[in-house]
C-alpha cells in the first residue's frame, strides 16, 4: 500500500502566507509565526475554528490574538481586542467590531508586529 505524499494547501494565496510566515519566523528568530505556518499548513477541515466566546474568556482588552483557522459569531465579546484570521463569519467580524475592537488578515499582522511580541494563538 502506498502512502500518498502530502502536499499541503492548493490554494495559491494560502501558500504564500506560509511561506512569508516561514520567512519572517526565520529573519526575526521568533517561533509564534513558525507555529501558526504549521497550523495553517494543516488540512482546511483540521484547521481550527474560534467562537468569539472562547475569545472573550482567554483574552483581556487591548490583547492582540491570532486564529490560524476561522472565527465563528457564537458567544459575546465585550472588551477590545484585535483578531487576525484567516477567515471571519460576518456575525464574529461585527460583534468585535462592535466592542471596539479589529479584526485583520494574518498578513496584515505579520508586517505590523513581525516580532510577534504580545500576540498569542488561541486554537
Amino acid at each position: 500500500m502506498e502512502r500518498s505524499v502530502r502536499s499541503g494547501p492548493s490554494d495559491p494565496n494560502t501558500r504564500a502566507l506560509i511561506n512569508a510566515l516561514r520567512k519572517t519566523s526565520k529573519k526575526h528568530d521568533v517561533r509564534i509565526w513558525k507555529r501558526v505556518a504549521e497550523m495553517i499548513a494543516q488540512p482546511a477541515r483540521q484547521r481550527p475554528a474560534v467562537n468569539i466566546g472562547k475569545i472573550e474568556r482567554h483574552t483581556s482588552a487591548g490583547d492582540v490574538v491570532v486564529v490560524p483557522g476561522k472565527i465563528l459569531g457564537s458567544g459575546i465579546i465585550t472588551h477590545k481586542v484585535t483578531v487576525a484570521a484567516l477567515n471571519a463569519s460576518s456575525t464574529a467580524r461585527s460583534a468585535i467590531v462592535e466592542a471596539g475592537g479589529s479584526v485583520m488578515s494574518i498578513d496584515e499582522l505579520l508586517t505590523q508586529a513581525p516580532k510577534g511580541r504580545g500576540i498569542m494563538i488561541i486554537v
